[in-house]
Order: structure tokens, then sequence, then C-alpha cells
């Protein structure tokens, strides 16, 4: 039995036996099979989670150098640096050059060397913004570590990493920008290389005369004014902890409530150069003995930005500030040389502030623009008539209801396609379109059939709906646009009694392409801009550009001549020079206007009220009211500078004799288009002056006019 278990132990498994060979058969196939380098399912998961998350960092790299590259593009030559003084001024000069006033952010802003630095301030703002400044490359990556794990813990921002460096390019080139990792990165670059390029010395001194200490005070040397009534060569130890401590919130810690609170800071700086083996702890305790006699009691009033003709100023700072960042002005300064007419403007401040006094009940706001007939080159801006500090609302540049200060344009319209000539004839009598609306005259009277000189001269209103109706209000509407208006697209007919508002400044625009015969210029204040170094910035060139045949025009104001001779508007008649204009009432008398011309100067006048509130005492309109102020801003003017009385465009080009024609009643709800067939015409073609008539043939004449050969 021992033997036949030793021969079954030496035999292989299985033997011969084919019963043994088929069960050893079956135990194998039942085991898994085990393929030569196959992968398990959880390990090869495992490796697609890796590469996924690699992928992902890679996305993010590349994102993250995209974005920063995106930051770094707006970043100037570092080479400025080496000369760099903060400016952040702003000059604007008249048009003969001469400075009206300087605008700045910090009025006292002054820039000195780090010798003219107390060397107790350096120190001070060296322990305590960035310790290891002397020895980083402009980036402290163990302090970037160190912030970001407090942090963490703390599950809010409680620590900065940023250096004196980072903090220096965080003032220069991303003041607004929020705490972000792409702005972070790209402050880190910037610093990397300005810290290559600057001595440490050359840094601490931007760095100083770039921070902000509160109470308006930008950098070392108007803080210690402010605070100390001292330079920032004299402060002693205790002062310059106090300021170095006011750094990490000036808006708050230099507020005088707050007073207690930042010398507990100072306490912190004075600790933190200590630390730094600066000063001794003697040294500190024989600083804080006395109390700090502080310069400045109670928080500094800021000043007036300006006090010089500061509706034009303020225009020009909203047209600079739209093309300029504030970044950019901080760095490099402009001088703005601007149209400005000190004497017209002098002239138009006053004036409406004296007639304000005197104004009907109800109207509390008054604006003028004036502007040059030859090249719409703006003399003067006044966009209210009190205080401009105690209401900063530029009633010049806001749109308000037109009246009939935009009836020349209906009619220029149908002169345009020779549907009317100024001799017609038309009817005033009562009218009612689609049973719905009625207009009616200010008089509540009809004068039966008249002539169109007649009508706009007295400015009847059923006159205008009806050659609006003939001409169709889209062309109406087109015309005005063309000339210079702020057109809505929705149109109707009462468009043609100055239902559209516009403001002050495009009515002058649009009344000065009258004055020039069809020639159309975008009034425009700004002349050309420079930094402070005198390098050009911009200049402007505004091309006139013909956008309608003149003879229709001139036709058109020899009729605008009467309004001021015997129509409504015969308080702004001058007895030295010939104008024209149009008077406007708007529903109630909310808005008032004259708009008009001399041979030389184009001047829209306008009064209403803050609330927009109509006007309840009788006989206030455009003629009764602003037609003197025309009157007499264009009267003083022109005897502070004298002016050749000239001759207006319609006594230039000798209108021809037109035969008077009966308009039959029937035809004026026949739409006649016009033969100058004007186009679309975009705010941004307007200003550069490059559109005209679709069909015309354009020519440039010898006064660089773009002229165009009309079809008639």
């Amino acid at each position: 039995m021992s033997r036949l278990r030793q021969m079954q132990q030496q035999e292989p498994l299985g033997g011969n036996n084919p019963a043994a060979m088929l069960a050893q058969r079956l135990r194998e196939l039942q085991k898994p099979k085990q393929i030569k380098g196959a992968v398990k399912p959880v390990a090869l998961l495992k490796q697609y989670c890796v590469l996924a998350v690699c992928f992902a960092i890679f996305c993010g790299l590349c994102m993250l150098s995209i974005q920063v590259s995106d930051q770094l593009r707006n970043i100037p030559d570092l080479s400025f640096l080496q000369h760099y003084h903060p400016v952040d001024a702003i000059e604007i000069y008249d048009k003969n050059d001469e400075l009206v006033c300087t605008v700045s952010h910090s009025q006292n802003r002054k820039s000195v060397d780090l010798n003219h630095i107390s060397h107790f301030m350096q120190d001070a703002v060296v322990a305590v913004e960035d310790r290891h400044f002397y020895e980083h490359g402009g980036v402290n990556f163990p302090s970037i570590v160190r912030a970001l794990s407090a942090n963490l813990m703390a599950h809010r921002l409680v620590e900065g990493g940023s250096t004196i460096t980072q903090q220096l390019v965080k003032n220069l080139f991303f003041p607004e920008a929020q705490r972000t990792l792409v702005r972070k990165t790209a402050e880190a670059i910037v610093a990397e290389q300005i810290d290559s390029r600057y001595s440490k010395q050359d840094i601490l001194a931007m760095y100083l005369n770039e921070i902000y200490f509160g109470n308006g005070a930008s950098g070392i040397e108007q803080a210690a004014q402010t605070y100390f009534g001292k330079s920032a060569l004299n402060l002693n130890l205790a002062e310059s902890a106090f300021l170095a401590g006011i750094i990490k919130a000036p808006s708050t810690l230099g507020r005088v409530e707050h007073r207690d609170e930042a010398l507990r800071r100072q306490h912190e700086v004075l600790d933190a150069m200590v630390d730094c083996g600066y000063i001794t702890k003697m040294q500190v305790a024989n600083a804080t003995k006395p109390e700090l006699a502080f310069h400045l009691t109670s928080d500094r009033v800021e000043s007036k930005p300006f006090d010089i003709y500061p509706y034009y100023v303020s225009y020009v700072l909203d047209v600079v500030h739209k093309k300029y960042d504030a970044n950019f002005i901080h760095r490099c300064g402009l001088k703005v040389y601007t149209n400005l007419d000190p004497v017209a403007q002098s002239t138009a401040e006053e004036l409406l502030a004296k007639t304000i006094k005197n104004a009907p009940r109800g109207i509390d706001e008054e604006a003028l623009v004036c502007a040059s007939v030859k090249d719409g080159a703006v003399r003067a801006i006044v966009g209210g008539a009190g205080d401009y500090w105690d209401n900063q609302w530029n009633c010049a540049v806001a749109a308000h209801t037109v009246g009939s200060s935009f009836k020349p344009f209906v009619y220029l319209a149908a002169f345009l396609n020779h549907s009317l000539n100024a001799k017609d004839h038309i009817l005033d009598a009562p009218l009612t379109v689609n049973q719905e609306y009625s207009p009616k005259n200010y008089d509540g009277k009809f004068l039966g059939r008249i002539s169109v000189r007649d009508a706009l001269a007295k400015s009847r209103n059923t006159c205008a709906v009806r050659v609006a109706q003939m001409v169709g209000i889209d062309h109406v509407a087109e015309t005005a646009r063309i000339a210079g208006l702020e057109i809505p697209d929705d149109h109707n007919l009462s468009m043609a009694l100055g239902s559209c508002a516009e403001s002050p400044m495009d009515m002058a625009g649009a009344y000065g392409t009258l004055a020039r015969g069809g020639v159309a210029i975008r009034p425009w204040a700004i002349r050309h801009v420079d930094d402070l170094n005198g390098r050009i910035l911009e200049k402007n060139e505004n091309i006139p550009c013909r956008v309608f045949p003149e003879q229709p025009v001139a036709s058109l104001v020899d009729v605008m001549q009467d309004v001021v001779r015997r129509g409504t508007g015969t308080l702004a008649r001058l007895s030295d020079r010939p104008c024209a204009g149009k008077t406007g009432t708007a529903d109630k008398a909310r808005d008032l206007w004259f708009v008009g011309f001399t041979p030389d100067m184009v001047t829209a006048v306008w009064a209403g009220n803050r609330l927009n509130k109509g006007i309840t005492a009788k006989h206030v309109t455009g003629g009764s009211v602003v037609a003197s102020i025309f009157h007499d801003f264009n009267k003083e003017y022109y005897a502070a500078s004298p002016t050749p009385a000239g001759t207006l465009i319609c006594t230039k080009s000798k209108p021809s004799e037109e035969k008077p024609r009966e308009v039959a009643y029937n035809s004026y709800s026949r739409r006649r288009s016009i033969s100058y067939a004007p186009r679309q015409v975009a705010s941004s073609e307007y200003a550069r002056g490059i559109y005209g008539p679709s069909n015309g043939a354009v020519t440039r004449n010898t006064k660089g006019i773009t002229e165009y050969t009309w079809t008639q």
C-alpha cells in the first residue's frame, strides 16, 4: 500500500490515467487566463486619471500663459522708469495755447529723491512692508507660500506676500485690477524685470513717491506735509513709523476717527524695525514718549479739481477719459489743446448767471454752445446757469425736446427734392391725420394760404406737418440726421414739430451745416493732445464734407433770416451784422430754444428746468426768453472781439429768382423721393466726414472741402 502511494507521488499528475488527465484539464480551464503584459482594470483607470489630470494642468497652464501674455502686452517699455516722476495731471490749454488749468488727482504732489527722504522712513517701510527687500529679486517666493498657508488656514485674506517691487508694479500698471492668479503672475514677471534693471534704491524711491497715504496725499513728500507740516527729509522715527503704518489701509488709517487704530499700527511698525535691527528698544521708548504733533487736525477738505470754465473743462475731461485710461494719465500726464475761446466762454458764463435771475418762474437752468462756422471749433460750452459744483448736470450735452427749432430741416427736405421753394404757397388750416393726430398752431389761429417763407418765419405748425406729409417723414428724418442730429429710428409726423430730443451741442452742429451752405463738420473741442514731455499723442483734423447742394440750403438760410427780421425770433436780431435762426418751444414750454448763426459763429441756447416740468407763466416761448440771450451774447462777444460783419451763405450764393407756385391741397399726401438720395450714415462716419450722397461723384476743391456732383 505504501509502495502504491509512493509511485503515485513520483508519477506526474494524471500519469497515463485518462480520467486523471481529464480532471487536470478541467481544473486548468477553470483558472483565469493570464495574458502576458495585460493591465488590471483598476490600474488602467488610475492611468487614465493621471493622464486626465496632467492634460488639465497642461491646458490650465496654456490658458494662464495666454492670459498673462495679454496682461503683459499692455506694459510699456520699462526704460521710462529711469526718469520716472508721477504726474497724474492733465493740463488744459485754450485756443491761444494759454494754460487754462491743471487738473490733478493730487494737487500738491511732489516727487523727491531718496536722499531727501528720512532714513527712518526708508527703514520703517522696508521693515513693515518687505523685510527681505534687499535680498530677493523682486519676488519673495517663501513669503508668498507663507501668506498662502496663512490665508488658507484662516479661510480669508489675512496676510499678503507682495514685495515692495510688486506693490510698485501694481500701482503703476494694475491699479484697478482684482487679485487673480493671472494678475499676480503678470505682476511677478514685471517685478522681476524691474528688479533686474534698477537698483534697490531706485525702486524704493519710486515706491515712496508713488504710494497713497490717505487724506488725498500721494507720495511721501505730500504725506509729510499733510500730516506733520514738514518735508520728508525731516521726519523723525515716530512720524516715519506712523506714515509707514498707514500704507496698509490709507483710506481708513489716515482718517482722524481711526487715529487710535493708526497709532497701534505705528507700534507694530516700530517692533518690526527692532526685529530687523534698524533701531533699538531704547529708541522706541524715546520715540513714543512725546505725543505726535499732527499738522492735520481733521480730514483735509478736498479743493475743487478746477474752478475756471468748469463746463468746458469737464466736457474736455470726459472726452479725454474715454480715450486714455487713468493708468496712462498717471504715468505720462496730458497736455490738451482745445478750441476754448476765453472771451466767448466768460461772456456766456456771466450772461447766463445774470439772466437766470430774471427768468420766468419755473426756469432754473440754461445752456449755451457756440462754435465757429468756418471749421466747427467749439468756442464756448455752458451747461448750467448756477455753480457747477452744486449741480454737475451738463445741460449743453444733454438732450432736450427741440420743438419748432427742428422745422428748418422739414423745409430743407422739401427744398432738396424741389417739392417747394421759398415763394410757394401752402395751406395753414385745420388738419387731422389718420383721424388721430390734429396739430394746432401756438396762437390757435389759421391763416389760410400763406407763403412757405411766412410759414417758417411765423412757425405755423400745420404747415410744417403738411410739408412732412408731402416729402415723407423718413426723408425729413434722414435730412436732419445727415445735417448732424441724432435722430431716433422710429419716425412719425410729430417729429415735424420737434418731438425728438437733441442736445445744444448737436443743434449747434446741425445749424452749422446750414450756415456753411450744406458743408458738415462735427463740433469739436480738442485740437491735439500731447504728453507732458511734448510727444504728440493725437491730432484732430476735422475734414469738412459737403452733404447737401448749396442752392437749396442757401434758399433755406434766406428764409431763416426772416425768422429774425419779422418772425418769432425778432428779439435775436443784431444791428451790426446779419443773422438767421429759429425759435423752439416744446410742449407746455418745458424746453425753450433759439438756435441761430452769424456769418462766423453758430450759437444754440436752451432754457428749461431740472424736473422737466411745464412752465405755467404766460407767453413763455423760445422767442420771448432765449432769443434775447442769443442777442445779448453775440452783442457782448463782438464788442469784446471785434469781427467783420461778413455775409451769410444765402447772400454769397445769390439764389436764383424763384417763382411762386400754388401747391395743390391733395398733393400733401403724395410722397416724393429726394433727388440726392441720402444714405444712412453712422455717427462714426459723420465724425470722419467721409459720407455723402450715394449717387454723387467725389471731388476735392481747393479749400479742402469734399464735394459731390449732385444728380438733379
